[in-house]
């Protein structure tokens, strides 16, 4: 499936969203390139981005566990973003991603979610968001079945509401 594009809101910021369904990598680096490549050619980060959101990932792992689904949430420092943007990547086979909260553990993850932020506030709020969200009963089989970008959008704008109904 080609790229999706949509556009979501949170915090009162508008953002382009990039939705890849169905992404046929094999790996964490061929995957970041995927992503890094749609995200220069849309000028949302510095060609410093991929070199950055690798080191991150190795620093700070992002692997989430969710009991019977994981899902990863790569993202970078400021620095190498010019303006912020969401990636959905919804892999076609999972990729091992080291925990977030264990480095020593490893998780297989078909989703992935790249927030491309500008600042720690809209990182935090969107993290929340999509931790509040997949904690939903449903809610990840649900996602991953979704086949329109219509549904796609639906779906990730329910996320973000469902964070903002928990607060």
């Amino acid at each position: 499936m080609e790229p999706i594009e949509l556009e979501l809101t949170l915090n009162g910021i508008t953002m382009p969203v990039l939705v890849l369904w169905d992404l046929p990598v094999t790996t964490k680096d061929e995957l970041f390139t995927r992503v890094h490549e749609e995200l220069l050619r849309r000028d949302q980060v510095r060609p410093s981005y991929l070199n950055g959101v690798k080191e991150r990932e190795q620093r700070y792992p992002t692997g989430l566990d969710f009991g019977a689904f994981a899902v990863a949430l790569p993202h970078v420092d400021f620095e190498h973003v010019l303006r912020p943007a969401l990636v959905v990547a919804l892999l076609r086979e999972a990729l091992p991603f080291q925990a977030m909260d264990d480095p020593t553990r490893q998780h297989l993850c078909r989703l992935a979610i790249f927030p491309v932020l500008t600042s720690g506030e809209a990182q935090l709020a969107f993290l929340q968001a999509v931790t509040c969200a997949l904690q939903q009963p449903g809610f990840y089989e649900r996602f991953i079945a979704l086949q329109t970008p219509q549904e796609i959008s639906v779906c990730l704008q329910e996320m973000l509401q469902i964070a903002v109904n928990e607060d």
